[in-house]
Order: C-alpha cells, then structure tokens, then sequence
C-alpha cells in the first residue's frame, strides 16, 4: 500500500451541466483527405461507457464516454476543468435524475463522466452535475520525484502499490512508445487541463502497437514522456496516463490520455494486465 497526504487536501464543489453537441457547416477531413461527419463530443452517450473499445464507433471521432459536462462561466469553467480529478464523485442537482451519483472519468474540452444507463435515460441536456473535487496537491509518500495528476486519492490508491526508497508498482495494459504520441504534445494549457493523443491515424502502427486492443478508461504506460509542466520527449522517463476518449483518423490525432503519474527518475515499475481499467477498480463493469 502507498501513503499519500490525503488527510491534507482540500475538499470542495465545483458545477457543470451536460453540453450540447456542437454541429459544423463543413465535412472533417481524414488523414488520407477523406471527408467524413464526425460525431461523439459534447451531450450524452447512450451506448458507449467507460471499459468499452476506443475504436468500433461508426463516423465517431474523439468520442467521448457518458455525459459531456461543461460551465458556461469561461473562469468557472478553469476551475472545474483543472480541479476535477478522475474518480471524484459527481452527484445529479437537478431533473428527473436527481441525486444521480457516478464519477469523473477523464478531461478533454469538456469533463467526462460516468453515470449509469438508467439515470442517463432520466437526463437531459443542461441538467446540473455537482462534482466533490479531491486530489489537487496530492503527494505519495517517499516518492518526491514523482508528480502526480489529476486522480482522486482513493482511486490511486487502489491502483498503485509501493515501497518507499524503492518503486511504484502500477498495472497497464500497454507500454507505449514515445514516437506515437501525437496532439497537445507541448506546453499548452498546463497537463492538468487538457488531454493528449495517442495518434491512431497510421495503419501499421495501429497494428504493430495493437491499439485496437484499447479501451475507454484503460491505464497505460508512456515511455520516454514527461508530463509534469506540459507534455513531451525526455529519454528515461515515464508518464501512466487514463484513456480518456475515443479513437481518431484526423492526422496526428487518437485516443486521448491524461496523465496521472509522470517521473523522470526510474521510480515506476509497470506490470502488464489487462484489467487495468479505472472500471474495473471504480466496481463500474465487472467485465473490465
């Protein structure tokens, strides 16, 4: 078990609503100029959740499990995207779905979240979701050289094991290359806020890499990147990052990732299973 400084970090509420999709007066344009509709951001997903594949969705791009939530208060709406980590509790406010409970699962433009079928049927579009926010500041114990983001204490905890002055142990279902990382690779908004890519828009990379194999809400190892004050190359290290959305065929694009772990020391030891999915230790899927 690691020790972290959970007892010490604040708190708080921060508040969203289900967005509405956005619609375009033009095609999307894919790697190989093909046109297509892209749909799968923003609002509510019926069929598509935490656990499942990242590729299978037909004329989807970037799409993004359960409900899309954002506050239409461009400061407010810093606030809960930076704050709100993966695995916080959000709680329906308002609606036929009232008192509706599920969890962060990830930030892309919009904060995801995970709900049940049954209350997302009882949703609509502009209902308010509270969310406990929880994990800013968040700190292992005995592992100062390792920066740790956007993740609920509780989460870690139940993912990560550790011996202090040695490693941290974390299960992934892929080890990933540095090379095949793609969009918001630099400085950016700060890595809390945003996303990045694995790019799935090269045929023989998807098959050499198997990121067919992907899943929403899958932990996975980055190689030589370090996402501590941005996102980049740097030989030696290691980021564990959540699959947060869904695959891509616009050049440079992918299944997107947001760090939670990144070191630049050999502090992580990574283990290979398949159940690595933040469903799985979250009791969403017993599948996973």
């Amino acid at each position: 078990m690691i020790t972290t400084n959970k007892d010490r970090l604040l708190k708080i509420a921060v508040m969203g609503e289900i967005v509405h999709p956005a619609g375009r007066k033009y095609y999307s344009t894919k790697w190989d100029g093909t046109p297509k509709i892209s749909l799968g951001m923003d609002g509510m997903k019926y069929d598509v959740r935490i656990g499942d594949p990242v590729f299978r969705w037909a004329s989807a791009d970037h799409v993004e499990p359960g409900v899309s939530l954002i506050n239409k208060n461009e400061s407010y709406e810093l606030a809960f995207g930076i704050l709100s980590c993966i695995g916080n509790e959000a709680v329906v406010v308002n609606g036929e779905a009232k008192g509706a409970k599920g969890y962060v699962t990830g930030k892309h433009t919009n904060i995801l979240a995970y709900f049940n079928k049954a209350d997302i049927e009882k949703m609509v579009i502009g209902d308010k979701i509270q969310i406990k926010v929880w994990g800013v500041g968040l700190e292992i114990q005995g592992f100062d050289e390792v920066k740790v983001q956007k993740i609920d204490p509780n989460l870690l905890e139940s993912i990560v094991n550790g011996i202090p002055g040695k490693k941290l142990v974390v299960p992934v279902t892929k080890e990933l290359p540095a090379y095949i990382m793609g969009s918001g690779l630099g400085h950016m908004p700060i890595a809390e806020y945003v996303d990045y890519d694995i790019q799935t828009t090269c045929p023989e990379a998807i098959n050499e890499l198997h990121l067919d194999e992907l899943r929403l809400g899958d932990i996975v190892a980055l190689k030589d990147q370090y996402c501590a004050y941005g996102r980049g190359y740097m030989k030696g290290a290691t980021t564990i990052g959540v699959i947060i959305h869904g695959a891509s065929d616009i050049a440079g694009h992918g299944p997107g990732v947001n760090p939670i772990l990144t070191t630049l020391n050999n502090d992580i030891e990574t283990q290979i299973d398949k159940r690595a999915n933040i469903a799985y230790y979250l009791g969403i899927r017993k599948d996973s």
